[in-house]
């Protein structure tokens, strides 16, 4: 009895060492083949199959790449671009980007990505061309994948965090934001932060906008395009903001920036710019350098953000909980926002929420944000989601 067991224990250590073995060198086998697949679509060998056939190639030989691919979009189809958020992350996964694109797919009304080429950890997607310093993520099939979304006719924006920057900052700390002693200042958030006075990182973004337009997006959305909130008075309290007495005020630095920015990316794409929600509300900068009708003056879009779960304060809108009316607090928003730009550069897209906060979101949460959207007669808006999980059950086309 004993040698019989002993035996059979031996057996199944044996047969389970096997399956270790095997299970390791299949591991082994479909990373190399990742690694193949990711080599091959970044070199434009393949294209990435979201889920149906491959596109087909372009007549004529080798398929072009995104510099053929940089001509401006007309402006009605800009107006009518309806999309959602991705990460770099996610965009740089072929699973994620398959179900992304059955989203897209399974509705005709959405039309567009919005990419992260800086995210709020200052990372790109890819190695970014000299001088440009930033830390890649390491997806280097990134220009590939653009030049794939537009055969698709997808409309690409490329998400860039302008002043909020943890990389940039350490880099050149004399660019950042800085406490008396020269130390880096952080936010109430432990954020860090870029000067955005300091023409250096001017420029800085202006290079990332182009190295976008260049990759072949559509469009280059600034987010972060503002001071920190909730610290008012810092250039004069003592921390180092260089700079700040070139302007009247940060509400002149950040139309300034943009202006100069605008000149570098007019007939290369189009300029957006994330502002907060309560611009449509707020009859000053709000301290943070973002006055609606200035920003509408220098961007051909503005996009608001104007999440209910954000207007948090009892009453605003006459509501006492106003994450509980989406409808009425984006209807109420698009008509503040319809009103003071009206006759200005640029026009509305506004940022709408589909994600939980303290009421739960689901999908008529979101269709109620859509309709007074289109209620607006706005056909075009943005989907939020941090984790890039979006809604199902939702019709994001404009009624006929």
């Amino acid at each position: 009895m004993g040698g019989t067991g002993l035996k059979t224990e031996r057996a199944q250590r044996r047969a389970q060492k096997r399956r270790k073995d095997l299970l390791g060198a299949g591991l082994i086998f479909v990373l190399l083949v990742g690694a193949a697949v990711y080599s091959a679509f970044s070199r434009g060998y393949i294209s990435l199959d979201w889920g149906k056939a491959p596109v087909p190639e372009i007549p004529g030989g080798e398929a072009k790449g995104p510099e053929n691919t940089t001509s401006v979009p007309p402006l009605e189809v800009a107006l009518d671009v309806r999309g959602v958020y991705l990460t770099m992350d996610s965009a740089g996964s072929p699973s994620k980007m398959a179900s992304t694109m059955k989203l897209l797919r399974g509705d005709e009304g959405l039309n567009a990505l919005v990419i992260d080429v800086k995210d709020n950890n200052g990372r790109v997607p890819c190695k970014p061309p000299s001088p440009l310093s930033s830390p890649s993520a390491g997806y280097g099939h990134f220009p590939g994948l653009v030049s794939e979304l537009k055969r698709e006719g997808i409309f690409t924006i490329a998400r860039i965090v302008a002043f909020q920057d943890p990389h940039l900052t350490k880099a050149m700390p004399e660019q950042a934001i800085r406490k008396s002693d020269g130390s880096l200042w952080k936010d109430r958030d432990g954020r860090l932060w870029l000067n955005p006075y300091d023409k250096r990182n001017w420029e800085y973004v202006k290079d990332l906008c182009l190295w976008a337009l260049d990759m072949g997006f559509d469009e280059v959305q600034l987010d972060y395009v503002r001071f920190p909130d909730s610290a008012q008075n810092l250039e004069t309290s003592g921390v180092l903001m260089p700079g700040y007495d070139e302007y009247s005020g940060r509400g002149d630095a950040i139309v300034s920036f943009l202006e100069y920015l605008g000149k570098f990316v007019e007939g290369k794409g189009y300029l957006s710019a994330d502002i907060f929600g309560f611009t449509t509300i707020a009859s000053d900068d709000m301290g943070i350098g973002q006055k609606l009708e200035d920003v509408a003056s220098v961007v051909d879009f503005i996009c608001p953000m104007v999440y209910p779960s954000h207007y948090y304060n009892a009453g605003i809108y006459g509501l006492d909980v106003p994450e509980a009316h989406p409808y009425e607090v984006v209807l109420k928003a698009m008509a503040e926002a319809k009103e003071r730009t009206s006759g200005l550069r640029a026009k509305i897209r506004p940022w709408l929420q589909d994600f939980s906060f303290r009421i739960k979101y689901g999908p008529k949460e979101v269709q109620d944000q859509i309709q007074a959207t289109f209620e607006s007669e706005i056909d075009t808006f943005l989907l939020w989601n941090p984790s890039n999980v979006y809604t199902k059950g939702v019709t994001y086309k404009p009624p006929k």
